[in-house]
């Protein structure tokens, strides 16, 4: 099988219906900063799960060797129409070699020697962007397709084939793991969540209780981070038991399975929306900050947090340099400009995200038009080093607030 002749000039449908017809073990996740060598890390290549390596390359699950490796003979990119020999599998396992003396200890697995800058995914300018990796053995080789989003439609695209939004950090595969007979939490989840889905607010109330802000002792920032962690694992859980019944049973007709499963798709957008915004919120309050969610202001356009009021900002005699607003979004690549005339009399626009990285180009354009980021710290070293300066962390920001406020007469 040439898969370069074989996949060449196909669409993104084409190429999604493909590998999931044709025994491809896929992956998907967005391009962080240290994937695409944005950060300069001297492991540039792709970051996946231990499960894609232990699944496709067995042979180098193991810490009887060190630094094992193996190789995708054969990888195309359809989209950009480029081809790739060699890709390297890698375990760097230095972690388990002590008497090597090395400083750094490494215990992870990756895809490294994607062909330079050249390639999709070592283009800073795709850091952000949904990754689609697709191998598969054949005749004693491993072949290897990948399809990196380059437009806001291609990713939409993907998300609606997946059933859900690609949030950074996460990873969505063919690799389906079999539910538990029962939940995790037995002793702390609501036994009826079994049989009536919880809404969004439930669950997050839920986790309130179970990682409690008046208990943690580390950094807004890994609180909110934890939270989100556990949020998304209930979620995913519950999930399972309440689909996979129904799924069981069957549909008698075609579209009450289509309408059901885009009723499970819209769940999980829901969720993801809203989960980023719910936290933020939760954690201003904690900490005593004046502020509102989703105030109208010119042309009727929504920040998502504005400090202190929607009163003080329609106002013209309060002080413009107390006014402040926060837009939230789980992913930026393309889309912080929506935020540039959410609020014509704010000058500094904060954007918080998620995004583990921003190419440089992008990062000017932000710096030029006044849009100072807020990620949380463990995310704040996917950018280039560089730009970190100009970047606030949760912690920061609310400080920046706090002081700001302090000072309203």
């Amino acid at each position: 099988m040439e898969i370069e002749k074989h996949f060449k000039s196909v669409s993104l449908s084409q190429f999604l219906e493909q590998i999931d017809s044709s025994d491809f073990f896929w992956i998907a996740k967005r391009l962080s900063g240290n994937d695409t060598g944005l950060t300069g890390g001297h492991q540039a290549g792709l970051y996946l799960p231990g499960y894609f390596f232990e699944i496709n390359f067995p042979e180098i699950h193991t810490t009887d060797k060190y630094n094992p490796e193996s190789f995708i003979d054969d990888l195309y990119f359809p989209g950009q129409d480029y081809f790739i020999k060699g890709i390297r599998a890698i375990y760097y396992n230095s972690k388990f070699f002590p008497e090597r003396g090395l400083k750094k200890k490494y215990d992870e697995f990756r895809l490294t020697r994607w062909g330079g800058k050249e390639s999709p995914t070592q283009d800073h300018e795709n850091t952000g962007s949904i990754c689609l990796l697709a191998v598969k053995r054949i005749e004693n080789t491993t072949k290897g397709l990948c399809w990196v989003a380059s437009t806001v439609e291609e990713e939409n695209t993907v998300e609606t084939w997946l059933g859900a939004e690609v949030e950074p950090g996460q990873f969505y595969s063919s690799y389906i793991i079999a539910p538990a007979e029962k939940l995790s939490y037995p002793d702390r989840l609501p036994e009826n969540w079994l049989t009536e889905f919880p809404s969004g607010q439930e669950i997050f109330d839920k986790v309130l209780e179970l990682i409690p802000g008046s208990e943690w002792t580390s950094s807004i920032d890994e609180l909110l981070l934890k939270r989100r962690e556990l949020e998304f694992n209930i979620f995913r859980e519950i999930e399972n038991h309440d689909v996979l019944p129904k799924i069981k049973k069957g549909f008698d007709l075609v579209e009450k399975f289509i309408k059901y499963s885009h009723s499970v798709s819209n769940r999980r957008k829901s969720r993801s929306g809203k989960s980023l915004e719910l936290n933020l919120e939760n954690i201003f309050t904690e900490k005593g900050l004046k502020f509102e969610t989703q105030v109208s202001t010119e042309q009727k356009k929504k920040p998502d947090f504005m400090f202190p009021s929607k009163k003080a900002y329609h106002n013209m005699d309060f002080q413009v340099l107390k006014l402040h607003m926060l837009a939230v979004k789980t992913c930026c690549k393309d889309r912080w400009r929506q935020i540039l005339n959410e609020a014509d009399r704010i000058k500094v626009k904060h954007l918080f995200t998620l995004q583990e990285g921003i190419s440089e180009n992008q990062l000017s354009e932000m710096h030029k038009e006044n849009v100072r980021l807020v990620v949380p710290q463990p995310v704040i070293r996917s950018f280039p080093d560089n730009f970190r300066n100009n970047i606030l962390n949760l912690e920061a920001f609310v400080s920046f607030i706090k002081q700001s406020q302090s000072e309203i007469e």
